[in-house]
Parts: C-alpha cells; structure tokens; sequence
C-alpha cells in the first residue's frame, strides 16, 4: 500500500495518477476490444474483494473515504461510474488509453491544451454527454479548492463546441499532464443544482461510466452494466463489491474463492494462493518507490544526521523482503532499472548499501552518545519516533516490525502508532505524525512526478495546515530546491528539463528529504475460473487492480 492511498488495497494509490509530462493524441479507446456477447449464467457476476472501515452510501467521487473508495477508485480520480478524460497507464508508460476525449495537443508554449471529446456519449439517465459538461467540472474544481485533489491549476476552461474543450494555464504545465485528465467528470444538468459540491453525498450516481449503481448495503454493493455505454458494452453484468476490514480478510476471500477478484498484498502468495488453484493468479507490476517518510518538523528526524543513520544502518533487502518486495537500490530514490536514464551521470552508479559502523559514527560525530538503556540521546533526549500507519494494511505491518528490530541495533528507538484507514489522510496532510509508511506515496509515470509529489517546497504547509494534495507531507523546505521546480514548467527542451532533473535529484541525495527502502508493485489477484481477459506479465496493457479498463477486457470463459 503505498499512492497515496484512499481506502483501497494496498500497492495501490491515494490520490490517483501524479503529475508528469505525457503528450499525445490517439485512437478511440479499447479499438481491439470485443463487443458483447450474450452469455448468461454464473459468470455474468463476478465478486470483487476490498477493503472498507465504514461502508456509506456516498458516491461523490470528490470526497474522501467514500462508497468509490470499495472500487478502488481514489478520489478525483476516474472510476467505474465516473470517467476521466483519459486513463492514464501507470503499467506500460506513457501507453494512456483516451477515454471521454479521443484526441489532445498542447499549443501556445504548454501554456493551451485542447482535447476532442468522443461523440454520442450519454449519462445513465439518458441525458446527452457534451462540453458543456466537462467546462462545468472544471469550473466546479476551481471554486471549490477542498475538492481539487489533483491540484489541477487552470486558468479557465472553455467549450468553442460540443465535442470540444479548451484549457489554458497560467505557465506551462504539460508536466501537469495527468492530473489534469484524471478528474472525474460529473453532469451539468444534475450538479449545477447542487448547492455545496463539498458536502453531496450523491448517494444516486449518474456517470457515463460502463457500470452504474445497482444494490447497496452495509456490506456491498453491485455496479450493473450500462446497456447503453458508448464504447462496446462490458461482458460482465454485475460487479459485486464486498467490504473486508483488512489485507487478511480480503485474502481469505480470494482463498476460499469467495472473491474473483482483487488488489490487496497475499503473504506468501505462492502457497498461500497460487499453489491452491491454476485459475488464481497474482501479479504486482513495479510502480514505485517506498520508505521512511519523516515529519521534518518534528525531531529527531528533522536532524540530517539522523536520517542519514538510518538511511545507511537499514537492510533494504530485509525490510523489502518482508513482503516479498525489491530492494530500493539508486541514492535518487527514482524506481530501477525503469527510470536509469532520468538518473544524473554522477548518480548512475551510486546506490544505496548497509554501513552500520558508519550509520553508528554519523551520530556520534553530530554530537550523539549511546545511554544506559542502548539507544543514542543528545541534549537529553533519546532518539525515539514513533511510525504512523493504518492497522488494516498489514504488508506496511510486516515492513515496520522489520524495521523496528533493525533501528533498534543501531541505537535507534522506532515505536508503532497504528490509526484507522479514514484518518491517516487527515493526520499526514495535518503533519500530525513523526513519520509514516506508504503516505503519500504513489505512482510515477515520469521522474518529476516522483519528485514534485515528495518534496517539492513549493507546496509546503505549516504543521496544523492541511496539505489539500498530500503533496511534500514531509514539509521539505529548500530554496534552491523551490527554484528548480518553478523553472522545470518553463523548460522547452527534454535537455533542459535533465538539467533541471538532475539538480532536484542531487538535493534529494544530499538532503535525504525521506529515506527510500524498497519499490512496491500495484497488487493485483483475479481467478480466470469465471473470466479470461486480465493484463499479465506477458501482456502489461494495464494495472491488475480492479478498475474499468479491465474491466471491460474480461470475457467469460
């Protein structure tokens, strides 16, 4: 569990796709898909496993901990209900799928975007999709900043037709690319009417999504297909959402084949739930990066010294290990071997290695001293932090008892501080923490996004002050850094942009801004007893984690 991450599995994100620099324009969406066919039985049906603390009646793809988040859908971000403008491919990059708009292109510096919409797209109501609809989302978003997690910046938003949209910026921001595009378009006929967006719980759901809201309970709910989508109809009927309260329950669903799908972390997964049947498979694709996320406001771990000890005293492989996850190996943090070429030259042979005797002298030569009780102190403190995580995600779990033991050979005391998977949001984007595991990390599709998601300091908060994108939770404050952010947008060249890239990633090496420990995959566990149809290894089109793209792709055995 890493993105960012609203209540869904883990691995996945929680505020959905991150800023990065895609172009592009393309063929309609799902071109080489299958129409529907007219198959009946069981496998109409297919049970999905997810996780839910508190299972409400709220579809307002906008706020957080919601019914969506059962989907795995994060808020502001494109679902099975509502759709974005395009899905953005976070397996096979820089592949994104359109989606309500079929074509785009950046003119006037990076400074206009203009997007072609498909035609004959209608809400579930019956009601005509157009410009209008999208112009009003968006207008929506800026008035309402509480809503606009992606922190989407237009200048303004126009519809010169019905299937046309234009967005100007105030600076560049193709880099902004993505979030941009994820936002969830809602309809004008019905949220127009809508007095505070903030507060709707749209407990009727009216997309142009391939599903639409079928029963709700306390414990599930179906999504029905929507006989008349305008792409080719998904095979499945019925998706049947059911609410577990951790990785464990969901897992044993998936076991017990009470779950045909799902996206959360299996321990030991090739006994556990590959070994019991040849229909069930599990596949995580490489994603992004994780660690020790610190609050640098709050010692010790505002000291560097600090940080750097553990940085050097930790057994990547260990703490990885612990659920069966690859080692972080380039000081730049950025995700290997997928990203070596955005790495600087003086970094490109540099990776991170356990040094205990130097983890142990980098403190004492900033002042530390080991005390009676086997930790090191200074100024009579002990150096002690506690880690913040949802009780429910037990692969971070497993991660931090490694971790626990490790810090604590190194004189380092690591206390654990377990919270709902409702509240971690509100804690992290407050700075109500000393440090945390999987927030807010997400998916990479470009080496910026990495960065300018962690620790850009030009979306620093004050302690107190919620971060309204989860972005820099760490609270990262470096001049030179701010500068290099501000000028990436106004970059015209890919070797301008690395020569920017490259001062970011030697600040992020000389200031450990957050410790990187291990890459994490976007989990992924379906059984092709019912249905074939899912992205694998052999054929990456997508994520495995439940979403609409797939969706649409399954075809009953």
């Amino acid at each position: 569990m890493t993105t960012s991450q609203s209540p869904i599995a883990s691995g996945m994100t929680r505020r959905g796709v991150l800023a990065s620099a895609l172009a592009g324009a393309g063929a309609v969406a799902l071109a080489g898909c299958q129409g529907s066919t007219s198959s009946s039985g069981a496998n109409d049906t297919l049970t999905v496993a997810g996780q839910s603390d508190n299972l409400t009646k709220v579809f307002n793809p906008y706020l957080e901990n919601t019914a969506q988040g059962l989907t795995y859908t994060s808020p502001a971000s494109g679902g099975f209900i509502y759709e974005p403008l395009v899905q953005i491919n976070t397996v096979n990059i820089g592949h994104d799928i359109p989606w309500l708009a079929k074509a785009w292109r950046w003119t006037d510096g990076n400074k206009t975007l203009t997007m072609d919409l498909q035609s004959g797209v209608k809400w579930t109501d019956g009601q005509p999709f157009s410009a209008d609809d999208v112009v009003f989302t968006y207008t929506m978003l800026k008035k309402n900043s509480g809503l606009n997690f992606l922190g989407v910046d237009v200048a303004s938003v126009s519809a010169p037709s019905p299937t046309q949209v234009v967005f100007t910026f105030p600076q560049p921001a193709q880099q902004f690319f993505t979030n941009v595009v994820s936002q969830p378009i809602v309809s004008q006929h019905i949220w127009s009417k809508v007095k505070d967006p903030t507060k709707y719980t749209d407990a009727d759901p009216v997309g142009t999504g391939p599903f639409k809201l079928g029963e709700f309970s306390a414990q599930s709910f179906t999504l029905v297909r929507n006989e008349d989508y305008w792409q080719p109809k998904a095979q499945i009927k019925t998706l049947r959402f059911v609410a577990y309260k951790d990785n464990e329950g969901q897992t044993n669903a998936l076991v017990q084949g009470l779950a045909d799908w799902g996206g959360t972390y299996i321990a030991n997964a090739d006994k556990t739930y590959l070994s019991r049947s040849k229909n069930n498979h599990y596949w995580a694709p490489l994603a992004g990066t994780d660690g020790l996320i610190p609050n640098l406001e709050r010692w010790p771990l505002s000291d560097l010294a600090v940080r750097q000890a553990i940085s050097l005293g930790v057994n990547r492989k260990q703490v990885g290990g612990a659920t069966a996850s690859p080692p972080a190996t380039s000081v730049t943090g950025l995700p290997m071997p997928a990203y070596t070429s955005s790495v600087a030259p003086q970094f490109q042979s540099m990776n991170f290695t356990q040094d205990v005797a130097k983890a142990h002298q980098t403190l004492t030569d900033a002042g530390y001293a080991k005390g009676g009780d086997g930790y090191y102190h200074k100024g009579g403190k002990r150096v002690e932090f506690s880690i913040t995580f949802p009780s429910a995600y037990t692969d971070i779990a497993s991660r931090v008892q490694v971790l626990v033991s490790q810090l604590k050979d190194i004189g380092i005391k690591l206390t654990v501080d377990t919270t709902t998977v409702t509240d971690i949001n509100t804690r992290t984007a407050k700075g109500d923490f000393d440090s945390t595991m999987g927030y807010p990390v997400d998916s990479a599709p470009r080496a910026f996004s990495y960065y300018n998601d962690t620790i850009n300091p030009n979306l620093y908060y004050p302690i107190g002050k919620a971060t309204p994108t989860y972005q820099n939770i760490e609270r990262f404050q470096n001049a030179e850094a701010a500068e290099l952010f501000k000028e990436y947008p106004k970059a015209t060249t890919d070797a301008q942009r690395q020569q920017i890239l490259d001062g970011i990633e030697k600040i992020f090496v000389d200031n450990l801004p957050w410790i990187p420990m291990f890459y994490w995959g976007s989990y992924g566990n379906w059984s092709t007893k019912k249905v074939t149809g899912f992205p694998t290894p052999q054929d990456p089109y997508f994520s495995p984690v439940p979403n609409p793209v797939v969706a649409l792709r399954l075809k009953p055995v």
